[in-house]
């Protein structure tokens, strides 16, 4: 790991307990800190990831500030994204906010609060700011995981007549930004809906040698035209290994099956999770047993199920093929012993199959 400000402490990310605490080791200690964001991390928060930790006080002892991404420390506090953007609004280095004269943090407009409020004579501007922690090559997106709060946040900026979003991109490196219509088709929809209500934006920080953000370059937001067309990856887990009344031996571990949907996979992901799960898609028995950890929708037309179970194989897969067409690509489930989303080549192809095409 680079040489950082002293303040910080370099740690190894264990594993993540829930959506506040992970368990880290440092100096050959092994403890518990405070993770101040409710996002998924998929990508960044594996195991074996670098660490910064601030100190705190409270009732871990420290807090993870920043997860080493490609090299690059990637600040994900949610809350001190704010107190730092306060402090650029007051320093006048957000571009195009230099000549707001007042500033009020957390207004409330209707049912919602907004993060900020600046005046200057008789105009007023509603700020919603949205971290970016999701990157691939130079790509930034938001969200990372469903956020219904966002979508409302986007319809009522619209409704003020005064409203700005802005993404603040915590990378430097990244030349462009779009809404993650692969994890969050509904905010892509609303965004999409309200573009031309609200002003869009795209900030990308800078950091100098000590961490510290010390001027914002804006980005291009990309709004493309899609449908929630695409395919699908469900991760099913068997908890141990299971002997069957012909003698065949399920065994623990991890069964990816690859599905496609030519009108919403969104939908068809919905329909499974709220029926019988892998039985609803497997006539297969053998497999009845097996509950759903986690979807991972691709938006895409392009995309064959064969191309992505072919990459699994290539990546330690083992196939297992179900029913009685075996040509069938619908018919073939991934099996890995160790949990695949918790391997940076697993999210190094998902980002790929959803963001390549804007990182060319």
């Amino acid at each position: 790991m680079k040489n950082y400000p002293d303040t910080l402490i370099k740690a190894i990310l264990v594993k993540r307990i829930n959506r506040f605490v992970a368990e880290v080791t440092s100096d050959g200690k092994q403890f518990n800190v405070y993770v101040p964001n409710t996002g998924r991390l998929s990508e960044l928060a594996l195991p074996g990831a670098e660490l910064l930790l601030s100190p705190i006080n409270a009732k871990y002892r420290y807090k993870i500030l920043y997860i080493i991404n490609r090299s690059f420390p990637v600040m994900i506090d949610s809350t001190y994204s704010n107190r730092l953007f306060f402090k650029l609004l007051k320093d006048k280095k957000v571009p195009s906010l230099e000549n707001y004269t007042s500033i009020k943090s957390e207004p409330v407009y209707g049912n919602h609060r907004f993060d900020f409020l600046l005046s200057r004579e008789n105009e007023q501007l509603y700020i919603e700011l949205k971290s970016c922690t999701l990157f691939y090559k130079t790509t930034g997106a938001f969200p990372d995981a469903v956020s219904t709060r966002a979508s409302e946040h986007v319809k009522a900026l619209a409704e003020s007549g005064k409203g700005k979003l802005i993404f603040l991109v915590l990378r430097s490196d990244i030349e462009r930004f779009i809404p993650n219509y692969h994890t969050d088709f509904a905010f892509y929809e609303t965004l999409k809906h309200y573009k031309n209500k609200i002003e869009i934006r795209a900030l990308a920080v800078q950091y100098d040698d000590n961490l510290n953000i010390h001027s914002l370059n804006e980005i291009p937001v990309i709004i493309p035209e899609v449908e929630p067309e695409g395919i699908y990856l469900m991760i099913f887990f068997n908890s141990k290994d299971t002997v069957k009344c012909d003698g065949e031996v399920l065994e623990k571990g991890y069964y990816i099956y690859c599905g496609n949907s030519k009108e919403n996979i969104f939908k068809t992901i919905s329909s499974i999770k709220k029926k019988n799960g892998i039985r609803t898609i497997l006539s297969d028995t053998k497999f009845s047993e097996l509950k759903i950890i986690t979807d991972l929708p691709i938006v895409t037309s392009s995309i064959s199920i064969a191309e992505v179970q072919n990459e699994l194989m290539k990546n330690g897969g083992t196939e297992i093929l179900s029913g009685e067409n075996h040509n069938s690509p619908e018919n073939r489930i991934i099996y890995y012993r160790k949990n695949p989303s918790e391997e940076s080549w697993f999210w190094n192809m998902i980002l790929e199959l959803r963001f390549e095409e804007y990182s060319i």
